[in-house]
């Protein structure tokens, strides 16, 4: 029997190192029933258990139309997420999820997209590029602007240039250029001002850190953006997934079952600034 406060066992397929401290864990559950009715939503999140370590949440961040795996891009920041980074193939893990809402994709159809993210803020947004990306017929132009610290830090670059070629238009900034470096410099909202898309058939899709998003949704409402066009994850101090701990309470929400997606509109309610 599954219940959403006991981890089931999963094991790792594969493990791949993005940047110096980042790596993409590939899963899957040990129980093959289980693996083939898995599904989620863009956004969404799971609770993975390191055991003898804790549990962390973790937005998916493979496309939701691969459903033989799941994958998690992880930095490592913190005692969790250090014992992840140990993680070999083979090794277990444990998983509850999905949780929460995402984004509400079947709403975007006939819609521009633009994708706004700052650093590891890209992952959420990976699968809801690839849901984009592999029901293309049925989205209208999409953009993708990334900003980082440095071209070090850069997630899925070489995703990134393939997506470049299927069609989507796609622009990185970095605060911090190498010598090397030839691409745009500062924050990702100076590349607004290249965006072909009108804000009237668009929606915006956003994550990174709290101050990106804040600034992000000023500029976009500059615009003309309206705020039921724009969605942005809200990942704040998520602990059961399920709303018993009430760490992630703001207000009368829960950022677990309540987001962790957000529309702007949805934001100004709460008691905290945009996030």
């Amino acid at each position: 029997m599954i219940t959403p406060e006991k981890p089931e066992l999963a094991e790792v397929l594969e493990v791949k190192q993005e940047t110096s401290d980042t790596k993409t864990f590939t899963v899957r559950f040990e129980n093959p029933k289980r693996q083939k009715k898995f599904f989620f939503v863009p956004g969404k999140f799971m609770m993975v258990t390191i055991f003898g370590f804790g549990e962390i949440p973790l937005s998916i961040s493979s496309s939701p139309y691969k459903t033989g795996f799941m994958s998690f891009t992880v930095v490592n920041v913190g005692n969790v997420t250090n014992a992840m980074h140990s993680l070999k193939k083979g090794d277990q893990l444990g998983l509850r999820g999905p949780f929460g809402n995402g984004f509400p994709m079947q709403r975007f159809r006939k819609k521009n997209i633009l994708f706004v993210c700052g650093g590891c803020g890209i992952a959420p947004l990976r699968s809801a590029i690839y849901a984009v990306r592999e029901k293309k017929e049925e989205f209208g132009k999409v953009e993708l602007m990334f900003g980082c610290k440095n071209p070090q830090s850069i997630l899925f670059s070489q995703e990134m240039d393939q997506w470049g070629k299927q069609g989507i238009s796609v622009q990185t900034t970095v605060d911090k250029p190498s010598p090397k470096w030839a691409g745009n410099i500062g924050v990702v909202t100076s590349l607004f001002k290249n965006s072909v898309l009108s804000p009237e058939n668009t929606v915006a899709l956003l994550c990174g850190p709290p101050v990106m998003i804040h600034f992000a949704l000023i500029e976009l409402r500059k615009k003309g953006f309206k705020d039921r066009q724009m969605f942005a994850s809200l990942e704040r101090m998520m602990q059961c997934g399920v709303g018993y701990c009430s760490h992630c309470n703001i207000g009368n929400r829960y950022a677990c079952i309540d987001g962790p997606i957000f529309n702007a509109a949805e934001l100004k309610e709460l008691p905290v600034k945009e996030e």
